[in-house]
């Protein structure tokens, strides 16, 4: 039985060990405007899935396309839910994120994008499928693929770490 010690909020605490592969995966989100009600436009990062906004308020960012066609990527504080979701533009490649970052996730204002971008998401915190009674949030890393404007549609490949609060980014079971 492997333990894991990791600073959160400041304080050590002692992480179960790692249960849930990472893989990496590929979703389509619709915007929030413009497009079918059913279609979903929010992520969840906490259960990696996508969500239908109209439906579920638990999601950590959702999608849209703004009046001036600059696809959006916005943290759910900026639609009036929970602020403690952000996202983080990062300037290396999707395969060169291993580890998600503590500090500098925005969760005040939507980040624009176009195809290329690569962004890591902090989810809001929880306990969920975790067995600590601590509020940890998930992190998950983000490439966009492909921005369809006429169809509005945002086409991302992602990895979610689902282990209790663990941040590491990289495919197969975290060590550490």
């Amino acid at each position: 039985m492997m333990i894991v010690m990791v600073a959160a909020c400041g304080d050590d605490l002692t992480l179960p060990p790692a249960t849930f592969e990472n893989v990496v995966d590929t979703v389509v989100l619709s915007a929030l405007t413009g497009t079918p009600i059913g279609d979903a436009s929010g992520y969840d990062v906490v259960f990696a899935q996508t969500v239908r906004t109209d439906r579920n308020s638990a999601f950590d960012f959702a999608f849209d396309v703004d009046a001036g066609a600059v696809a959006r990527i916005h943290p759910a504080g900026t639609l009036g839910l929970s602020a403690e979701a952000g996202v983080l533009r990062s300037t290396q490649g999707f395969d060169e994120i291993t580890t998600a970052p503590l500090e500098g996730y925005v969760a005040d204002s939507a980040l624009a994008v176009e195809a290329g971008t690569v962004f890591v998401v902090r989810s809001r915190s929880t306990n969920a499928q975790c067995l600590l009674n601590t509020l940890l949030p998930r992190y998950g890393k983000f490439h966009v693929l492909a921005v369809d404007p006429l169809a509005r549609t945002i086409t991302l490949e992602l990895l979610v770490d689902l282990n209790c609060g663990y941040r590491g980014l990289e495919p197969g079971t975290p060590e550490d």
